[in-house]
């Protein structure tokens, strides 16, 4: 009878048990485009210099895969020098800045100007940019960054740019 019950007491708790372990061979499946990757990247400073955009001028950069709070940070004055004087930096020196996708980016490039952007400006020569960029997945993510020069004004104008990607954790 002793051996009843002991067999019984066993047999209970491996009946318990077995859905925990169901459990946690569940839970060891993960898919890996839900993958975070939680190395500490350093931010990117991709674009800190002064250039002269006649028509447009572009710069690229790139989130890495796996990276949950990818952000862009920067500063951008557009501006025309003056011999002697102190720089122009009124209306005519007017910038648009475009933040695009690689399938806005390519309508942008195929002629179509006035696509849409993840984020744009319009006019400006001094503007603040701050923005949140969608999680990567499994494939790292590429972002174009356009400059282009306001209808009217100075025919070409320099900017001052300061850019960061910082990854977020």
């Amino acid at each position: 009878m002793r051996f009843k019950a002991i067999a019984a007491i066993a047999l209970a708790a491996a009946l318990v048990s077995a859905p925990a372990c169901n459990k946690s061979n569940q839970a060891a499946a993960v898919d890996p485009l839900e993958h975070v990757d939680s190395t500490r990247r350093e931010p990117n400073h991709f674009l800190h210099k002064t250039f002269q955009v006649k028509k447009t001028t572009q710069f690229s950069f790139i989130v890495p895969p796996h990276t949950a709070i990818p952000h862009l940070q920067g500063t951008f004055s557009s501006f025309v020098p003056r011999a002697g004087d102190d720089p122009l930096t009124d209306d005519t020196t007017n910038v648009d800045f475009l933040l695009l996708t690689p399938d806005q980016y390519s309508e942008f490039s195929g002629g179509n100007t006035n696509g849409e952007a993840l984020y744009t400006t319009g006019p400006t020569h001094d503007h603040e940019v701050d923005y949140s960029l969608s999680p990567t997945n499994d494939q790292p993510a590429t972002y174009f960054i356009i400059f282009r020069s306001g209808s009217g004004g100075a025919p070409v104008k320099s900017v001052k740019a300061d850019f960061t990607v910082s990854y977020g954790y």
